[in-house]
């Protein structure tokens, strides 16, 4: 066990034989004045802009059609890696980036050396280089194609959300939206992922063809509850998750749980906040929910928990065989 592990479970020890060192859990982590959590600020968002005219990519599939006495038609012609587009007797012609009317001038100068008089016409058959991605803990990961403008809110749900696992009492998100990014070029975009859900045009910003939607896995943003519950176990974390709540989702307290005295342990091993909630006083409509923190562990103790040695012995196997995530 590392050193941090044994100051915590010092500090637990403590705490437990001498309950006047305890501090009442707040409402919300905030409230603690004592307690401090790394301020992420928030991406300021990005001014609305309009829909950008349709350019060709790489990977673009057009259809050529000529008008002409002798008519020329080609169901399928390919955009190829470095922008270039080949069509018959015209060569390698540069379209990337160009609009469908610069590509059909391009092409037609190019073909007036066989046919002064022949009109050319393209069309999209199909929008393949105007592709995004979407990686990361969402239902359906994978490549998605932009047919028409699309916008962040609109991708995730073309993804199909967040991963969910379904629990024994809820549903619960595996993605962290809040730590989510839209990267443009290998560089993420100030927008916040949750803010662009809501509908904030700052935020909900239009894709651009390469676009990459990364969502990473709540991994390291959970709660672990542990003594005197039915079933101990990991709980992802989330923005306003409740002590009612991931007792709830541990299939509640078992029958030697003191109801009055459920530790909260929050912060850094090297300095944790230790805080006391009351169950029964939340039924009873005397105490407010808790509101925990990414990491926090609730321990629920038994009736007959009073020394430091009680403590100690419970918590000890119990933090060895599954380590606190970070």
């Amino acid at each position: 066990m590392s050193r941090f592990s044994l100051f915590l479970l010092g500090m637990l020890a403590i705490s437990s034989g001498c309950s006047a060192h305890l501090v009442a859990a707040p409402t919300r982590p905030t409230e603690d004045a004592g307690f401090t959590v790394e301020a992420i600020p928030e991406p300021e968002g990005m001014a609305p802009a309009p829909a950008l005219p349709f350019r060709l990519q790489p990977g673009d599939i057009l259809s050529l059609r000529t008008i002409s006495l002798a008519p020329l038609e080609v169901p399928r012609l390919s955009v190829d890696d470095a922008g270039f587009l080949h069509a018959p007797l015209t060569g390698a012609i540069a379209v990337a980036g160009a609009s469908l009317e610069e590509a059909e001038a391009l092409l037609q100068e190019r073909l007036r050396r066989y046919d002064r008089f022949g009109i050319v016409s393209l069309t999209v058959a199909e929008p393949a280089g105007h592709r995004v991605s979407v990686l990361g803990a969402v239902a359906r990961s994978g490549t998605y194609i932009l047919g028409s403008p699309t916008r962040v809110a609109d991708l995730l749900a073309m993804a199909g959300g967040v991963q969910r696992a379904e629990g024994e009492a809820e549903t619960v998100e595996l993605g962290d939206l809040e730590a989510a990014r839209l990267l443009r070029a290998g560089e993420p975009l100030p927008i916040s992922i949750p803010r662009a859900l809501a509908g904030d045009p700052r935020h909900n910003v239009l894709l651009a063809p390469r676009d990459v939607l990364f969502v990473p896995a709540l991994q390291g943003a959970a709660v672990r509850v542990l003594g005197e519950v039915k079933h101990p176990r990991l709980i992802p974390w989330r923005p306003g998750l409740r002590l009612s709540e991931v007792l709830a989702q541990a299939q509640g307290m078992s029958a030697d749980a003191d109801e009055a005295d459920v530790r909260v342990v929050r912060g850094p091993l090297s300095a944790p906040r230790l805080y006391r909630a009351s169950l029964r006083a939340l039924i009873q409509g005397s105490a407010t929910d808790v509101e925990l923190a990414r990491g926090d562990i609730v321990f629920v103790t038994k009736h007959w928990f009073a020394s430091a040695t009680d403590v100690l012995q419970r918590l000890v196997p119990l933090l060895v065989v599954s380590p606190v995530p970070r």
